[in-house]
């Protein structure tokens, strides 16, 4: 079948990250599919998609911050006459389920967060119907979605966005010597929902309270918070560096020791995941599905206090103990390994893709 991707945008947050494993999957089942975005924004996403031979088309050229209207979408989707259209993102879901309606092609729609816009959810309740399933990227987004969106418990597929590879190296764990830099490590887009404030705010209170230690602080990702940040690092007066877009997040996390994610709200997170799988200790607030997959004090540490000084406090806990970084960080990687691999996760891809296909075979019937 033919099969339109509709997202939002090519910015490279964490439903852009799958693509290729998505697509892959929908190809490697004889299907053709063409990304479509309404936006290009920031495009670190255009990196994934060539690398993986991916189709992919930009409907607003003129300004790479300015979404293609439901008309421009609409011509286009008439010009190519998709048999399935799939769609991420709340914008491309809501025009997705518009023109399937209008033109008679079946949507199936993504869900890959907690939080929704009051407004977004409200017009997806109103809408839900209009999508003939719906796919969330995690068991606790589909227990969300269930509630949110008041859809049926059979309308919502789970399907895991990320795939463990046993063949990725392992970071190399914390030594202890004290004149080798400890290294801590968060990714992701530099916007209020990951709230990197909290991590560069607990680099100064270590500083101010051990200016000693050899800790260091590397922030990867771009946004439109990027300023206010290195404003805020700089008057730590700790070693906190920002690396920009990161295209390789497992190279990245293998020059780690501990990796910290302190957002606000999440869905599966494939950020928590891609560094447990390198082996790292990683320290989490409890949102999204990060407590269905860190088991407190285990293979990682829920930050249930929220605040500079928690944060400073564990981060120095691990610091001072190289033996218990390298035991939570093997735990972390053989958990990762276990629940995704590649098994588990294509078996549940295949039951979503076939249910799919029984969308289209009726119609061209």
């Amino acid at each position: 079948m033919r099969i339109l991707y509709l997202i939002n945008s090519l910015n490279g947050g964490g439903a852009e990250r799958p693509l290729p494993a998505i697509i892959g999957m929908l190809r490697a089942c004889g299907h053709e599919v063409r990304v479509v975005a309404l936006a290009r924004k920031a495009g670190n996403a255009v990196a994934w998609l060539d690398a993986a031979g991916i189709d992919y088309h930009v409907l607003e050229e003129r300004d790479p911050d300015r979404f293609a209207t439901l008309p421009q979408l609409l011509r286009y989707v008439r010009a190519n006459r998709p048999d399935l259209l799939w769609t991420s993102l709340t914008r491309a879901t809501l025009y997705g389920q518009m023109i399937g309606a209008l033109l008679r092609i079946p949507v199936v729609s993504w869900q890959h967060n907690e939080f929704l816009k009051p407004a977004n959810r409200f017009l997806l309740r109103q809408t839900r119907n209009l999508s003939a399933f719906w796919i969330a990227d995690s068991d606790f987004v589909a227990r969300v979605t269930e509630r949110q969106l008041g859809i049926a418990p059979e309308r919502i597929l789970t399907w895991p966005l990320f795939v463990a590879s046993a063949d990725s190296p392992a970071a190399t764990p914390w030594s202890g010597q004290a004149d080798h830099m400890f290294e801590i490590g968060t990714l992701g887009r530099l916007e209020p929902a990951k709230n990197m404030e909290l991590t560069i705010r607990a680099m100064g209170v270590i500083a101010r309270r051990m200016p000693e230690v050899r800790i260091r602080l590397s922030i990867c990702g771009s946004g439109s918070l990027m300023p206010g940040l290195r404003k805020l690092a700089d008057e730590q007066q700790a070693h906190i560096v920002f690396e920009g877009f990161q295209r390789d997040p497992l190279e990245f996390c293998r020059k780690l020791h501990v990796y910290v994610q302190s957002s606000r709200f999440e869905g599966l997170c494939i950020a928590v995941h891609e560094a447990m799988q390198t082996g790292l200790p990683v320290i989490a607030t409890p949102v999204g599905a990060i407590p269905d997959i860190i088991r407190n004090g285990e293979n990682g540490f829920l930050l249930r206090d929220a605040t500079p000084d928690a944060l400073a406090d564990r981060i120095l806990y691990l610091y001072a103990r190289p033996e218990l970084c390298a035991r939570i960080g093997h735990e972390a990687r053989n958990d990762i390994l276990r629940r995704y691999s590649p098994e588990r996760v294509r078996e549940k891809a295949m039951a979503i893709i076939r249910r799919a296909e029984s969308l289209v075979r009726p119609r061209r019937g």
